[in-house]
């Protein structure tokens, strides 16, 4: 199993060829890139793409021979101010349009929140709320069917999509085969008693064929939420979940999430011990 990075979880911003290469050095082939993120000077903290820089982006990373394998362009399409919310969805719509000059197919993102800090609300979870999420999600497939390329949702506790039942009610209502999933089972994890490895074999399960990529990370639970912490110091069963998606999914794409920095080398280090186990 090869494990991809969420690309600015490297904390070299602004310089796309030291990026690419410091990738290639930790032996990874395959990354999520966020705009936003890794080129906050060079794009506005992302809101500024064209297709000449995704075309310079896309051949600097594959002279490290490492393929975007999902665009960063996390928004908030639930906003409650209108303005917000129509802004975020034309920006997501571009990324659309030029995702394949960064040299990937695929754009992702969360659903959103009602409340603009995304502190933990139940209100996220109001019928006419999830609807409001399901029918933009709508609109950007759309999009993406005329563009001929991927939107990617994850789901999480503090979104409208905010479960595997109501992941499946999404891909009831938009019957598309350019929506996919991206399953970050920690994201959905409420309670201590959870195991990601359950969670995975239940959405592989039911959507497997619609589950373009796993995010994979450690974390405890605070406040009905998973909090991150360094690989191997929280309460992810990650072995038993990477033997799942190897058995179901083999050789999926498989990123690391959210790996915090003061303990990066030492989670990298532990992450790698379990992936080789699977090899």
């Amino acid at each position: 199993m090869k494990l991809g990075l969420r690309a600015h979880d490297i904390t070299i911003f602004d310089d796309i060829p030291k990026l690419a290469q410091r990738l290639n050095d930790l032996n990874f082939d395959y990354i999520q890139f966020a705009p936003r993120a890794s080129m906050p000077g060079v794009t506005n903290h992302g809101q500024n793409i064209n297709f000449g820089l995704a075309n310079k982006v896309k051949h600097e990373f594959e002279k490290q021979g490492i393929q975007v394998a999902v665009l960063g362009c996390y928004i908030n399409m639930i906003h409650p101010d209108i303005s917000e919310r129509t802004a975020a969805m034309k920006l997501f719509q571009k990324y659309l349009t030029m995702v394949r000059y960064f040299g990937g197919n695929l754009v992702g993102t969360e659903t959103g929140s009602v409340d603009p800090n995304f502190n933990l609300t139940a209100k996220n979870y109001e019928p006419d709320i999830v609807e409001l999420a399901i029918q933009q999600i709508k609109t950007l497939t759309l999009t993406a069917e005329k563009v001929g390329n991927l939107i990617g949702v994850e789901p999480g506790v503090n979104h409208p999509i905010h479960s595997l039942a109501v992941s499946q009610s999404v891909l009831d209502n938009v019957k598309s085969p350019n929506l996919q999933i991206i399953l970050d089972a920690a994201n959905l994890v409420h309670d201590s008693t959870q195991k990601i490895s359950e969670i995975v074999k239940n959405a592989i399960t039911q959507f497997g064929d619609r589950i373009y990529a796993f995010h994979i990370k450690d974390y405890v639970v605070e406040n009905g939420r998973a909090k991150v912490v360094p690989v191997g110091e929280g309460m992810a069963d990650l072995q038993q979940t990477l033997a799942v998606i190897q058995q179901y999914q083999p050789d999926a794409f498989v990123i690391l999430d959210e790996t915090p920095q003061e303990n990066f080398a030492r989670s990298l280090e532990r992450i790698n011990l379990l992936t080789n186990d699977l090899n």
